[in-house]
């Protein structure tokens, strides 16, 4: 396809989506023909195609014609970021637009910010649909799970060649300056994303939406500054502050300690979007009411605290009330290790509004570890790790299992042997599964649908990686234990 088309195409969608305005078309027709080492530019009529098969067009087009050298994921992934990005604007006047439509209703900025990335393909909408969802009903309520397959798979030459261009610049992939960084082999590309500043306990922190998202609306809060993790009673401030921003959404962090602290560890931010995770209609038993401040125990695998008010202060301070105490904790006879030379309590915070209310649900936890454990003791023990080994984040500590894209194949396989192809047993990809294949195999009815069969028996096993997690287990020993930290409050 001709250049002179797919430029046409790209600025036809531009116009459509309300990302390009007349104005700018023409400039806009010239910065694209420079970039695509061309000298001339006619306007035609052209029909509106999805921009991801423009985009693909576009990039074809450059390796053909040596506009870009190499044809590998990341590669191809920048140049079509960097692609889109002529059209968009820049960031002060994103800025400028979200914040009037933030004048009129709060939702009606995030909703034009959100279908700004997802229309500059910043969110990769397209991949995440591919993602495998499912939900499993368990004692204590209904969890969901997806298998994530959204992020593209890199070949080993790939990630090779990753490891030897490693920069410092931008730190992390969570950086301020990574907002229009072009990128490279060693570094995926942000010159289409676009974020949004704002003051978080008189800091500066920003807004943005994740490219891979989890769950509707999937957004991340980053300080400005690359430091790390930490929980503390600021902690509880900045996360009322963005609800204060922000009421539609819920926000929380991950713990500031590793093991039971997410994956990112070394930039302090924040996860948020307009989503209703499980614990949230998790049973609740009051416990008491303290002042203002209503606190509860919520039925749920992570021993979680819920504390709501309409004083804001008042849960502020109570939250971090609960932080201290647990932070003092210690129980060995189960194994909850602590001390003040070696700290391994923690807290996973939630929070969101409820009306008028203000409501944190403060998730225990603990980072110890033992020989036998030596990936946590309240971590997904050995036996769970061939279907989750990683981290238990706060949207898995929520109820939003995240599984690791290879179950896709690996369940495909685990079918095909119920089925009765028993030379699969000797395939290296369902030998680590195999204690669990034959645990569900007598199970399995004929009759029964092979694929919902296996989902089901993985969500039985997310939920015990849920329990695996827990500080104060489900049973009467744990329950009573609970109950006697509850009165310490």
């Amino acid at each position: 396809m001709k250049i002179n088309q797919l430029i046409n195409e790209l600025l036809a969608y531009g116009l459509e989506k309300g990302i390009l305005e007349e104005a700018d078309f023409t400039y806009t027709a010239n910065l694209l023909i420079d970039f695509f080492k061309e000298k001339e530019f006619q306007k035609v009529e052209v029909k509106i195609r999805d921009l991801e098969a423009i985009l693909a067009d576009l990039t074809a087009y450059a390796l053909e014609n040596g506009i870009l050298v190499n044809d590998d994921i990341v590669s191809q992934d920048n140049f079509k970021a960097k692609t889109i990005d002529f059209l968009i604007d820049r960031p002060k006047e994103v800025i400028r637009k979200f914040y009037k439509l933030y004048e009129e209703k709060p939702s009606k900025a995030t909703d034009y910010l959100y279908k700004l990335s997802q229309d500059v393909n910043y969110i990769q909408t397209k991949r995440i649909s591919q993602n495998i969802k499912w939900q499993h009903q368990t004692e204590y309520g209904t969890i969901d799970l997806t298998i994530n397959l959204s992020k593209p798979e890199k070949d080993p030459r790939l990630i090779a060649l990753q490891k030897q261009k490693k920069s410092g610049y931008p730190k992390c992939h969570l950086c301020l300056e990574n907002e229009g960084y072009r990128g490279h082999i060693g570094y995926d590309a942000r010159s289409n994303m676009r974020i949004i500043p704002l003051k978080l306990n008189n800091e500066e922190w920003y807004f943005q939406y994740s490219p891979y998202s989890y769950f509707e609306e999937h957004s991340i809060v980053l300080n400005k500054e690359h430091i790390p993790m930490i929980i503390n009673r600021e902690t509880f401030i900045k996360l009322a502050d963005f609800l204060d921003y922000f009421p539609e959404y819920f926000v929380g962090s991950n713990a500031g300690l590793p093991i039971v602290g997410g994956s990112i560890l070394n930039h302090e931010h924040y996860q948020a979007g307009r989503y209703h995770f499980p614990i949230e209609v998790a049973e609740a038993e009051f416990f008491k009411k303290t002042e203002d401040v209503e606190v509860y125990a919520v039925k749920w695998p992570l021993s979680t605290v819920r504390v709501k008010s309409k004083n804001r202060s008042s849960l502020i301070e109570y939250a971090n009330h609960v932080l201290e105490t647990w932070r003092g904790y210690e129980n060995k006879e189960l194994l909850i290790v602590n001390n003040e030379e070696e700290i391994h309590n923690t807290i996973t915070p939630i929070s969101r509004k409820e009306g008028k209310y203000y409501v944190f649900d403060l998730i225990l936890r603990n980072n110890y570890t033992t020989e036998e454990l030596p990936d946590g003791v309240f971590h997904p023990h050995p036996s769970l790790h061939h279907i989750k080994k990683e981290n238990i984040g706060l949207i898995e500590a929520m109820g939003l299992g995240i599984l690791p894209a290879r179950l896709k194949t690996e369940f495909e396989l685990i079918g095909s042997y119920l089925l009765g192809e028993e030379s699969i047993a000797q395939d290296e990809r369902v030998k680590k599964h195999w204690h669990w294949v034959l645990k569900i195999k007598d199970k399995y009815q004929a009759h029964t649908d092979v694929n919902s069969f296996i989902l089901e028996e993985a969500g039985k096993v997310f939920s015990q990686v849920l329990k695996d997690a827990g500080v104060f287990k489900m049973d009467e020993v744990g329950k009573s234990a609970f109950k006697e930290f509850l009165l310490l409050l």
